[in-house]
């Protein structure tokens, strides 16, 4: 049995080993298939790679007045314009307030106006009383302080004058006397001579009086009617001066009442402008709430609003918050929009540090060049730019391996049909790409896959270079 059993043994190593010739002998040139790569030269980018979320500016927007939806304007998905009308509101009681209002307005105006001008008035009869006071009072002191030396002078000099005009008048009258008894002149003419004599007399007479009353000083009697006189116009004057303030009075009145109105006016036209609701920025209608004939009041929103672009608001883990500042570049990913990416720039960072599930971190503000275009709420990745490594000679990441003995970095490099393991010195890299210092030349292909079906000698044929 036992030499059986090794006869057995024998005869199927014999057949696998005729099996694995036959099949050497049918396919002599089986190749393992694999990926490469081009080793090249280029700019090497080190990234910090965050993850964040796209926000916009969203606001609820609704009425400021009490009233019933009238109208909207628009629809869901709509992208409207800054100060577009989006609803409205019954607003026929509000404009028939406005317009009473404005009647209001007018007519204050108009009083105002009247106001003002009774004060002109009262200020010039004022004036015109001031003036009569300031003369009565001067007459009075001339009164008190008696005649003048010029007064004196000036009626001793009609005195003369009356006098000489008196003696002139006699001596033609003794002429046309002596004319009259001669037949000379008529009866009418020596009459006429007599007239003059006599109305020299007459201002002979009133001169000397003048003079006689000047001399003799102020009598009692004028100097009362002088007081009286001064104290009816210091009367007057005290009652325009009452009237001008009372007009004042009544203007400032006017005046605060024209005021008021025109308040009123406006505040009746502006609750008119209330019952339109407009856009307060360009954006797109993300929800509509209420349809026409619904209540609507202040706490009561009608639609959403919401900025066409964004940003992105990344989380960066405390400890490398050194590694990003303002105005740096940034490239965002997402999965809702493959094959695209958007660029932006960091431009703002939080002053405080918050702690989320165990972790701190600080939130940064990542402004998307053109607003990026992405809705609201997207979750994204972010790579920012920390390092760029220009003329760099590159190889795939993924094609540098290491020993697992002391981590040693090597390749395998593509010669022909042939993979030969090719030590290296790699350099900077990143997620993609790293940087070889030694080892390889531009052009070299270099095998990109799974290091335990890759050998030393290995035959392969090459799928795909990239």
């Amino acid at each position: 049995m036992r030499r059986r059993g090794l006869a057995f043994l024998i005869l199927l190593a014999a057949a696998i080993g005729g099996l694995i010739w036959s099949l050497s002998a049918i396919f002599p040139n089986a190749q393992e298939e694999v990926d490469a790569a081009r080793v090249r030269r280029g700019t090497l980018e080190i990234n910090l790679p965050l993850s964040g979320i796209v926000e916009s500016r969203s606001v609820e927007l609704g009425f400021e007045i009490p009233g019933r939806l009238a109208a909207l304007h628009v629809r869901e998905g709509q992208a409207v314009a800054a100060g577009a009308l989006l609803a409205s509101v019954d607003d026929t009681e509000l404009r028939a307030l406005a317009a009473q209002a404005d009647a209001a307005a007018t007519a204050a105006a108009r009083e105002a106006a009247r106001a003002e001008a009774a004060v002109e008035t009262a200020r010039r009869q004022a004036a015109q009383a001031a003036f009569g006071a300031r003369a009565a009072r001067a007459t009075l002191a001339q009164v008190r302080a008696g005649p003048r030396p010029a007064d004196l002078a000036q009626a001793e000099a009609a005195v003369a004058a009356a006098q000489s005009a008196l003696e002139e008048a006699r001596r033609a009258l003794a002429r046309s006397q002596a004319l009259f008894r001669d037949g000379a002149i008529t009866q009418a003419q020596l009459d006429a001579a007599r007239a003059q004599v006599e109305g020299a007399e007459a201002r002979h007479r009133q001169a000397l009086a003048q003079l006689d009353a000047l001399r003799a000083g102020p009598r009692p009697e004028a100097v009362t009617t002088a007081e009286e006189q001064a104290r009816q116009a210091e009367a007057a004057y005290q009652v325009a001066l009452a009237a001008v303030r009372q007009a004042e009075g009544a203007t400032a009145a006017a005046r605060a009442h024209a005021e008021g109105s025109r308040a009123a006016a406006a505040a009746a036209r502006a609750r008119v402008g209330r019952a339109r609701l407009r856009a307060p920025f360009a954006g797109i209608v993300t929800r509509i709430y209420l349809q026409p004939g619904a209540a609507v009041a202040p706490a009561i929103p009608v639609l959403t609003l919401t900025a066409p672009t964004g940003w992105v608001t990344a989380e960066i883990d405390e400890a490398d918050i050194g590694q990003v500042q303002v105005g740096q570049r940034a490239r965002v990913t997402a999965d809702a929009y493959p094959g695209r990416t958007f660029g932006g720039r960091v431009t703002a960072i939080a002053r405080q540090v918050e702690v989320r599930l165990g972790t701190r971190v600080v939130r940064a503000r990542i402004d998307l060049d053109d607003g990026g275009g992405m809705r609201p709420g997207t979750s994204v990745d972010v790579e920012l730019v920390r390092r760029r490594i220009p003329d760099a000679l590159l190889a795939p990441a993924e094609a540098v391996y290491a020993t697992e003995a002391d981590g040693a970095p090597y390749v395998y490099l593509v010669e022909g049909v042939t993979l030969r393991r090719r030590d290296v010195r790699p350099g900077p890299s990143n997620d993609h790409e790293t940087i070889i210092l030694a080892g390889l030349r531009e052009g070299d292909l270099v095998a990109v896959a799974d290091p335990g079906v890759l050998r030393d000698g290995m035959k392969v044929s090459i799928r795909s270079v990239r």
